[in-house]
């Protein structure tokens, strides 16, 4: 009778516990009169009501949980900490940054694990994957930002409620779609070799608004055979058509090589390896031949450098005989060297000097149109293409009378070819975004070269 009017919480468990442990029947009788006056606490709850609390708890909070407990006697939320961790992702609101993942494998993996004196050396294998999350923006208390927008975008706005205005100026942003709610969420992390489960170190929302950067414009190389005969075949084998939107610009170049690859893109070779190897030609005995058949080499360049004023024969002879050929500074202190002799007065009447310098002044002009786009800050857009141009002319024209005499035939392609991109990728930006900012020093491969140098660096190599 007692037990049909009142609802005894996990009596299943009262009676299994009593049976597997003997008790008799009058103990039984005790125990289930105890438990109808709410003297029963069970505990050593099983896996599947820690389970249920787990799920009560993530749907209902703690407070239901709590009111269940009292109820129901389910495990209480001191309970589920002592069976299991409880950890917390720090989700990624604005652009994914370092530091929060930093701060979620320490606080997700490396104090839980400590915590439970797990020491122990295993392989980890990094996972990522998307899944669907609710499209909604959600108040994070702990940042005091709002959450839920993808990463992409969201750091376009300030998603911290600073004010009333703050909720405003957000709800206008996802208005105008600047910034969107995120459609799925990118999850990474950490599962460890010989270990259940998985940690996670990123959550990150996404829009799955397909990022868009830019077309491929050129292909840019050193001067390496190899790839200098693999980018003419892929990059100067098709006509610009004449559908083309640069084309009618382009076409109207004489002389210009309107030669692409796919999609028009372009070859392009070092600017700083032309620079170096000019200067690799006028340091050699063999030298470079210029119109009136004067040779430009190692000998010539020193007898004349110690005629500047700031040059003396140590000097002179440091800047044609480096420890480092390759050194680029040193290069363009050579090239600058070369330019300021063109600009010497009052030479001897000698006819083999006033031959010279003929030759000379006609070398400088080439070096400076070639250098002064990359190191004069002062000039314009307009003004640096008006260089390259002179550049170029007056390499064809020299190239044309000297041959192989001048430079090899490798140099003066890669020479040509890197101007050529230049005047494409200049016209390909004003086609794409006129309003956006085109730099010369874009052009090469110095930003790999740089990244080579801080890996070397890291390494320690010298």
């Amino acid at each position: 009778m007692a037990l049909s009017q009142c609802d005894v919480p996990w009596l299943h468990n009262l009676l299994q516990t009593a049976l597997r442990n003997g008790t008799s029947i009058r103990a039984i009788l005790r125990m289930i009169k105890e438990a109808i006056e709410r003297g029963y606490q069970p505990r050593g709850h099983s896996q599947e009501a820690i389970d249920l609390a787990v799920l009560i708890v993530r749907l209902g909070g703690q407070n239901l949980l709590y009111a269940l407990n009292q109820r129901l006697t389910l495990p209480s939320l001191c309970t589920l900490h002592n069976h299991m961790s409880f950890v917390k992702i720090i989700p990624t609101i604005g652009r994914i940054s370092t530091i929060t993942i930093q701060e979620n494998i320490k606080n997700l993996v490396l104090v839980p694990r400590q915590n439970a004196a797990l020491m122990k050396m295993c392989g980890v294998r990094m996972m990522i994957d998307e899944m669907a999350q609710e499209e909604a923006a959600v108040y994070i208390s702990q940042l005091n930002s709002v959450g839920g927008l993808c990463w992409t975008h969201s750091n376009l706005i300030d998603t911290t409620l600073h004010t009333y205005q703050s909720a405003l100026g957000i709800a206008e942003a996802l208005k105008s779609q600047k910034v969107h709610v995120g459609k799925e969420v990118t999850v990474a992390g950490a599962h460890i070799f010989g270990e259940e489960g998985v940690y996670p170190v990123l959550a990150a929302p996404t829009c799955k608004t397909a990022q868009q950067v830019g077309p491929a414009w050129s292909f840019t190389t050193d001067g390496d055979a190899t790839r200098r005969k693999a980018g003419h075949k892929m990059f100067v084998h098709m006509p610009l058509s004449p559908f083309s939107l640069l084309y009618g610009t382009l076409s109207n170049i004489p002389g210009l090589n309107l030669f692409t690859g796919p999609g028009e893109v372009t070859l392009d070779f070092d600017y700083k390896h032309i620079m170096k190897c000019y200067c690799t030609l006028l340091r050699s005995r063999a030298g470079m031949h210029l119109n009136n058949g004067r040779c430009i080499n190692a000998t010539m360049i020193e007898r004349y450098l110690v005629w500047l004023p700031d040059v003396d024969e140590s000097h002179a002879r440091k800047l044609v005989y480096p420890d480092d050929p390759q050194d680029m500074p040193h290069a363009v202190e050579l090239m600058g060297a070369v330019v300021k002799l063109a600009s010497l007065l009052n030479l001897p009447d000698n006819v083999n000097v006033i031959a010279d310098f003929d030759v000379i002044k006609l070398l400088a002009k080439i070096l400076c149109s070639l250098l002064n786009p990359f190191i004069d800050v002062n000039l314009s857009l307009t003004e640096q293409v008006v260089h390259l141009s002179h550049f170029t002319h007056l390499l064809f024209t020299c190239y044309h009378d000297q041959r192989r005499g001048l430079m090899p035939n490798q140099l003066y392609y890669d020479s040509q070819t890197f101007a050529k991109n230049t005047v494409f990728c200049i016209l390909k930006q004003q086609k794409l975004d006129p309003s956006e900012h085109f730099f010369f020093l874009d052009a090469g491969d110095d930003a790999l070269e740089l990244e080579f140098a801080f890996l070397r660096m890291c390494g320690g190599s010298q």
